[in-house]
């Protein structure tokens, strides 16, 4: 397969996608949790909702941040044995390794930080871990969720992509298979 370092940054940047879009919705856990006067933190939630349409966006058209920051290299040829559908699959197993590990990682800091609150006494009585520790803990739970997802089905999502990019397509016969049917 010949691709040219425009291509190679097009797919960074969808895979830098969903690696942003996927680390909004971790945060989801915590933009529920109700603040201190108890009201909801609109702000911060309609933040995350831009984030992901800008996630969305970059998914859609990242040509024009690839074309921006290739420059005059943008025709540079590179050749590799790696179809296109194989290196997205590459790319999303990647990102959900990352996220899985990641997630894991924070659950068991925050989770041994819960357990450490818990044999806290304070006059005889556990103390009571603070309200952030138990979101993050959420959080990353939700994001090993997220990764071991996008990590397992990164083939059937490739697949599905690649469905929804050659739908309505006209599908090229075979002149053996014409000749049959």
């Amino acid at each position: 397969m010949k691709t040219t370092l425009y291509s190679v940054l097009c797919m960074a940047i969808r895979l830098g996608a969903v690696l942003m879009a996927v680390g909004l919705v971790e945060q989801w856990p915590r933009l529920f949790v109700i603040r201190a006067d108890g009201q909801l933190a609109i702000d911060a939630i309609v933040l995350d909702g831009l984030g992901l349409v800008l996630a969305f966006v970059l998914w859609i058209k990242p040509g024009l941040l690839a074309w921006w920051a290739a420059g005059s290299a943008h025709r540079d040829v590179f050749e590799s044995d790696i179809s296109a559908i194989q290196l997205q699959y590459i790319a999303f197993s990647v990102a959900g390794i990352y996220k899985l590990i990641t997630g894991l990682a924070g659950m068991l800091a925050h989770g041994l930080n819960l357990l450490a609150y818990n044999h806290i006494m304070v006059g005889g009585v556990p103390m009571t871990p603070p309200t952030y520790e138990k979101t993050m803990f959420v959080e990353y739970v939700v994001a090993a969720v997220a990764g071991l997802a996008l990590t397992l089905g990164a083939r059937g999502l490739t697949a599905y992509l690649q469905q929804l990019r050659t739908a309505g397509q006209p599908v090229a016969i075979a002149v053996d298979e014409a000749r049959e049917g």
